[in-house]
């Protein structure tokens, strides 16, 4: 008997909000404090996926990704009356655990402002405001002048970030696939697809910061607005406050794509079919 959607929505909600309270709250503690570099920072990334998707996946199926979201519906029959209601819940997690990360760490942030002569809200306040949404390059790698600019196109950005995304939306398929029989047994695709996630933001981070999921940027990014980024979080120093969202859309839809339209036959293939050297003479 069906439950409702409420209780789905609630779930997507919790577990996009510890996504984003300990992935997007490690950014925040090391460039307003210094005290995580990249490593930790994706291994946060990691845990708060992985617990995510624990807490959410019963109820939900864990998404926690808006871009997950869309691809399952497109390639994988998941409901399309429950896309809206996932990528709501979605987005209000990521805003409530913004919410509570700038709640503790405001007088931090503050702080850390003054002492690095930052106006918030002017051109250069990227760096603090990276704490919440994504920027390419990364601020805190190559700071915010125009010769930083020009080593990331907006085009790279975009291509960057669609490559990332759909290369996670592809790990998830394949980590959650019951034809691949050598997929992580006992509930762990959600610990393989959190060290998935820990890879990718530590390969790609430097370029845009590695959003990968709509909810991540665009939820922590309109909060930084109202918390006075104002213009350097919308539209962004460089006009690109889009990009983490549509790119990572994208790139999972090719991800997808690819994934549904070709790799999954191979695992059924060999699902159903005993190879040649098992066969008995």
């Amino acid at each position: 008997m069906s439950k409702g959607i409420i209780p789905e929505m609630i779930a997507e909600g919790i577990g996009t909000f510890i996504l984003v309270l300990f992935g997007v709250g490690s950014v925040a503690v090391s460039v307003w404090t210094g005290g995580l570099s990249l490593w930790p920072v994706s291994l946060m990334f990691a845990l708060g996926v992985t617990l995510g998707v624990y807490a959410s996946g019963k109820v939900s199926g864990g998404h926690i990704n808006p871009a997950v979201t869309l691809t399952l519906a497109v390639f994988t029959g998941f409901p399309w009356p429950k896309v809206a209601p996932y990528i709501v819940a979605q987005f209000i997690g990521a805003m409530l655990a913004s919410a509570a990360i700038y709640g503790f760490y405001s007088g931090i942030v503050a702080h850390y402002e003054l002492g690095a002569g930052l106006v918030r809200g002017a051109p250069g306040s990227q760096l603090s405001a990276m704490g919440f949404g994504t920027y390419a390059p990364n601020p805190a790698f190559f700071g915010t002048a125009e010769e930083a600019f020009a080593q990331v196109s907006l085009v790279k950005w975009f291509l960057s970030e669609a490559f990332t995304t759909c290369i996670l939306v592809f790990g998830v398929l394949f980590l959650t696939d019951q034809h691949n029989t050598s997929a992580p047994s006992a509930n762990l695709a959600p610990f393989f697809i959190g060290l998935l996630v820990a890879a990718l933001v530590a390969y790609e981070a430097p370029i845009s910061m590695t959003a990968m999921n709509p909810a991540r940027d665009l939820g922590p990014r309109l909060m930084s607005f109202v918390f006075g980024w104002g213009e350097m979080a919308i539209p962004g120093p460089r006009g690109g406050w889009w990009i983490p969202t549509v790119a990572s859309i994208a790139g999972g839809l090719v991800g997808g794509a690819f994934y549904r339209g070709y790799y999954r036959a191979v695992f059924q293939a060999y699902d159903t079919e005993t190879p040649e050297w098992e066969k008995k003479p």
